[in-house]
């Protein structure tokens, strides 16, 4: 099976730092050890490959394995730097799994362990799991799931994020808007209501758009976001199916042609064109440059905001929701610690992880690199959550995207039904060519069935 290349999308996320990695074998160190590690038979040597791999995380990565080496003497960790060509990419973890070369420990972008958990190229850490009493329980529950496969563990959770809107002061002001109607202390807003206060800033040049208030499929404001509000699952359990019509996906794409032809697609995507061009630096975006007044995105954009636009008002509150006073909600993604199939030396990776993945090793990753921790009892330390604050805080609502071992196929299919509807087309008709697509790669992987609280939200 070819690598995986996912495209659920993740806007400017950290996975773009990848272009700034280090390629190749890198001279970084801990104890002396080099970047270009092997594989080794000695039993207190452990080789851990990363896909994330700008010089921030790579220090913060020699902290861990520093933190860790102290704590268990004479234990080494050898750590090779492993960028990955798109998000979700495994393409030397397959190789070398099939070349029986593999690391002891990979990082994995989480939501795709399933996937590679199917095709037969992890280990099976629940046995490792059931000797550490009550492990799961110091774990958020959307992104422990998220790591597992047909109820075991197979990915341990690492970092993670969480989505709100972000709103423009300024933008809203000049356009006779008070923007403490957004206020988080007000609840969530409805999508009723936030769109309407789009439509007031909308700008229009010679028919062009020159600003538009929000454009609710943009960026983090594709379907997952709002298919998952809806309690999307993509999967029927009872039949083991993909299910891209069930009623929360179907109003998700319903949306998506209604704003599509409220907003002429075509005059959007014309707008995107000039001022956020695909491949945009990260100091170019509608937002930074308030050319929108409001959008759906992640916590790791307050670094961008902070460095590239200091001086921009802005405020952040939840996503919208369909009527007032209902639950907030969010959504997450994050990065998990495997075992590759046929490591040599899975103890030793799995005495890494249960540090690594812990409270020591969560806090060192997360203060360096500004994410939020997975482990519960963390997201009380203010030293780590900081200007993340609400983010944090919305964790308790979050969910993940469900697990299935087709993630892949599936996020592409939707991607490409989501731009058809957006221009004109029938969203009954392109969810039901979803179906079609992904059902004969779901077929292998039957019976299955999704953690109970996915759909549910936490």
């Amino acid at each position: 099976m070819s690598a995986i290349s996912s495209i659920w999308s993740t806007g400017r996320r950290r996975r773009a730092r990848v272009a700034t990695a280090l390629i190749g074998c890198l001279a970084m160190t801990v104890g002396a050890l080099s970047a270009c590690a092997t594989r080794s038979n000695d039993p207190k040597v452990i080789t851990y490959w990363t896909t994330i791999t700008d010089p921030i995380t790579m220090k913060a990565w020699n902290a861990i394995i520093a933190g860790f080496e102290k704590e268990n003497p004479g234990y080494k960790v050898k750590i090779l730097p492993k960028p990955a060509i798109g998000t979700g990419d495994a393409t030397d973890l397959i190789t070398a799994v099939r070349g029986h070369t593999g690391p002891d420990v990979y990082l994995v972008d989480r939501f795709t362990t399933a996937q590679y958990a199917g095709t037969g190229i992890l280990e099976n850490l629940q046995p490792y799991v059931d000797k550490v009493p009550g492990m799961k329980s110091k774990y958020l529950q959307f992104a422990w799931n998220e790591g597992s496969y047909k109820g075991d563990a197979y990915g341990i959770p690492n970092d993670t994020d969480s989505r709100g809107l972000y709103y423009n002061k300024t933008l809203l002001q000049q356009a006779g808007v008070n923007p403490d109607v957004l206020d988080p202390k007000n609840g969530p807003p409805t999508l009723d209501e936030v769109q309407k206060i789009g439509a007031k800033v909308n700008k229009l040049v010679n028919g062009s758009y020159k600003v538009i208030g929000f454009i609710p499929f943009n960026g983090q404001g594709f379907w997952a976001t709002w298919a998952l509000a809806n309690g999307a699952t993509f999967f029927n359990s009872k039949t083991c199916k993909i299910d891209a019509t069930q009623p929360a996906v179907l109003k998700a794409f319903q949306d998506f042609q209604t704003w599509g032809k409220q907003l002429n697609y075509t005059k959007v995507a014309a707008f995107l064109a000039t001022y956020q061009p695909p491949g945009a630096p990260p100091n170019q975006s509608i937002f930074l440059d308030s050319n929108t007044a409001i959008a759906v995105d992640g916590n790791w954009s307050l670094a961008s905001l902070k460095q590239y636009a200091p001086k921009l008002k802005f405020g952040v509150t939840y996503l919208p929701v369909a009527k007032k006073g209902d639950t907030p909600y969010t959504w997450s993604g994050g990065f998990a610690y495997v075992i590759p199939k046929g490591a040599a030396n899975p103890d030793g990776g799995w005495k890494f992880i249960q540090y690594a993945a812990g409270p020591e090793g969560q806090k060192t990753y997360d203060v360096m690199t500004q994410h939020l921790p997975t482990y519960k009892s963390l997201l009380n330390d203010k030293s780590i959550t900081g200007s993340q604050q609400f983010f944090a805080d919305v964790l308790k609502y979050s969910n993940s995207r469900p697990p299935l071992p087709v993630n892949a196929q599936l996020s592409s299919a939707l991607n490409n039904a989501q731009t058809a509807v957006l221009l004109g087309g029938s969203p009954e008709s392109a969810l039901k060519s979803v179906n079609k697509q992904v059902a004969p790669n779901m077929k292998q992987y039957c019976p299955f069935t999704l953690p109970k609280a996915v759909g549910s939200g936490q």
